[in-house]
């Protein structure tokens, strides 16, 4: 745990303090927002693709979607908003913000009387098509004592010296331990989770989605959180979580050291047109990128789009692999 506390610690430093364009900044920001709410609701079984995801949030029409996927899409944005904003200022009532996490997350998903209020009956976590029993949260009668004890750590003095990472990790297991709503539990849990760190001078320029690695393996996920109810220990969970979010780090920092040399280049600097820089965002976001995601990411003829990537190849950002139908690009290293 210290080793990877201590790896955490030195990326966080790094992305920080790597100088990349403000607009670059800003890319990352965006595209880790997007990333977090895609993969948070697809891992509750939203079909949404990244792309319809952006979409939804572009408040364009997506059509062949029902309107819970959307709502779940919008609401998870509402709810990192007020994130956004609560984090500026010391969090006194740790109460009220779950609830309103859950209300934001719930809103038209959940009845009012449920959306942003304890469960008044009993939850089992089942796992289909089996119909086992995989999990019995406690009574509804326990919740909100448990609640309250959860709360009193978040604000003690024994959690305030912790690292933010292992608060983090404790407050998304607590609360899906707890399982203190009817529904939306998972999606509030992690939202918390990333709340803390923003709280506790983690936010790391908000450049990283915990989400998208628990979304790369749903079944890892699940295991890590069960086993570590199952052994009535967290240290396992701590240590996925923990490396989960070196893994993801690692991914942010990738981008942003190919974004903080991207000028240089073995020829005269070169100035990026947007649609150039819009092509080096997807690659840098998605890893790679084919002649098609161009002619749809910037709208342009296929002609057009293989000259603009061309010439991000021809110029060292770029580089080419495969052939045919699988050609495609990946961001040249160094």
């Amino acid at each position: 745990m210290n080793n990877l506390l201590v790896k955490i610690a030195v990326d966080a430093d790094k992305i920080v303090n790597l100088g990349i364009l403000p607009k670059r900044e800003l890319g990352l920001m965006r595209s880790a927002r997007l990333r977090m709410i895609h993969s948070s609701t697809a891992i509750e079984g939203n079909p949404l693709g990244i792309r319809d995801v952006e979409a939804v949030l572009a408040g364009k029409v997506v059509t062949g979607i029902n309107q819970k996927d959307r709502l779940e899409v919008v609401n998870y944005e509402k709810a990192m908003q007020y994130i956004d904003k609560i984090v500026k200022g010391n969090i006194a009532d740790w109460e009220k913000v779950v609830l309103e996490i859950h209300r934001l997350t719930t809103k038209d998903l959940l009845a009012s009387k449920e959306s942003g209020c304890y469960r008044i009956g009993p939850v089992f976590i089942v796992q289909r098509p089996s119909n086992k029993v995989l999990y019995r949260a406690p009574l509804a009668s326990k919740v909100k004592k448990l609640m309250k004890e959860f709360y009193s750590w978040l604000k003690s003095k024994e959690a305030g010296e912790l690292s933010p990472v292992i608060v983090a990790a404790v407050a998304h297991h607590q609360l899906v331990t707890i399982h203190p709503f009817i529904d939306g539990n998972g999606r509030t849990a992690r939202i918390l989770a990333t709340l803390v760190l923003y709280d506790r001078g983690y936010d790391i320029k908000k450049t990283f989605a915990l989400e998208d690695y628990y979304n790369l393996n749903r079944q890892a996920y699940y295991k890590a959180i069960q086993k570590a109810r199952k052994r009535n220990d967290l240290t396992s969970w701590l240590e996925y979580f923990s490396q989960g979010f070196l893994v993801e780090l690692n991914n942010v920092l990738e981008k942003v050291d190919h974004f903080a040399v991207e000028m240089k280049t073995k020829k005269e600097p070169i100035y990026l047109s947007k649609r150039q820089r819009d092509i080096l965002d997807f690659v840098a976001i998605n890893g790679k990128i084919f002649r098609s995601d161009v002619v749809d990411i910037v709208t342009v003829s296929p002609k057009t789009a293989y000259r603009e990537l061309e010439f991000l190849r021809q110029n060292d950002l770029l580089l080419r692999k495969g052939r045919g139908p699988s050609s495609h690009y990946i961001l040249k290293k160094g």
